[in-house]
């Protein structure tokens, strides 16, 4: 079975449709991310997603009406939480919302990597991330960690590896950590916040492929 893909950061129409082979679609609404998109672009760009694709609205450290509000309106399917959101905010995110929760763990240390089991009971899926050098650019920096880290863990929820996976190290990436599902964004840009529709559809025949 080939790995799950979400393609996060998208902006236009060329790179949904692009996307045609994900399995999740991510959209950014946090304003200081190049990738950032409006309720009322993403809520236009979904309506050209495909039925089995799941969107999935990227957040950081949001207010709870405006989660609600943007995934009411867009009609997301999952929310991800790439801030400092703690336990009681983030039940009370889910309950609000009613969605199920991706929470981002950002990771440069095995002690980083450790922090996912406080989410287990909580949070539907993980996602690993690369602890930012810049506390203000939490995700899509391009850049990996140690994912040996991550090998002697036993998962007790569906989770996600990001952090600088790109064409010539997915391979390499699923055989290590072997994850379920794979959340790529820079690496697919021919500049910054702009996906390259060809490079999507590379990447994704790469991932989708029976090569990994």
């Amino acid at each position: 079975m080939s790995v799950k893909v979400k393609i996060c950061g998208l902006k236009s129409k060329e790179a949904v449709i692009a996307s045609h082979k994900a399995d999740y679609l991510g959209f950014v609404f946090y304003q200081k991310s190049p990738r950032f998109v409006n309720a009322e672009l993403a809520k236009n760009l979904s309506k050209i997603s495909r039925p089995y694709q799941k969107k999935v609205g990227l957040f950081v450290n949001a207010e709870e009406n405006v989660i609600e509000y943007i995934s009411d309106y867009v009609n997301l399917d999952f929310i991800q939480l790439h801030g400092d959101e703690g336990i009681e905010k983030i039940k009370y995110i889910k309950n609000k919302v009613k969605k199920p929760i991706i929470k981002s763990i950002p990771v440069s240390s095995k002690k980083d990597a450790e922090k996912y089991k406080d989410y287990n009971n909580i949070c539907d899926m993980i996602l690993f991330d690369t602890k930012p050098i810049d506390p203000n650019i939490p995700g899509g920096t391009g850049r990996r960690f140690n994912w040996n880290l991550l090998k002697e863990f036993k998962f007790k929820n569906e989770w996600m590896l990001a952090g600088g996976i790109n064409m010539q190290n997915v391979q390499e990436a699923i055989l290590i950590t072997n994850a379920p599902t794979i959340d790529v964004s820079s690496a697919l840009e021919d500049d910054l916040g702009v996906k390259s529709p060809k490079k999507i559809e590379k990447f994704l025949n790469l991932a989708k492929s029976n090569k990994i």
